[in-house]
C-alpha cells in the first residue's frame, strides 16, 4: 500500500511540474487536444488538467 501511495504522489508531482512548464511557455489553460481554453472552474478544481471537458470525455 505504501508503494501505491508513493506512485500516486510521484505522478501528481510530475503533473504539477508539467503544469508549471506550460505556465512558463504561456500554454497553461489551453487544451492539449483542441487548443481551446479550459474552463476556469475546471482549472480551479484541477490546475493540472490538460484537456477541456469536451476532449476529456
Amino acid at each position: 500500500m505504501a508503494q501505491a501511495s508513493e506512485r500516486r504522489r510521484n505522478l501528481q508531482l510530475q503533473r504539477i511540474e508539467h503544469a508549471l512548464k506550460r505556465l512558463e511557455r504561456g500554454e497553461f489553460g489551453a487544451c492539449i487536444e483542441c487548443g481551446e481554453w479550459i474552463a476556469k472552474g475546471r482549472l480551479e478544481l484541477d490546475p493540472t488538467a490538460l484537456k477541456c471537458i469536451e476532449c476529456a470525455e
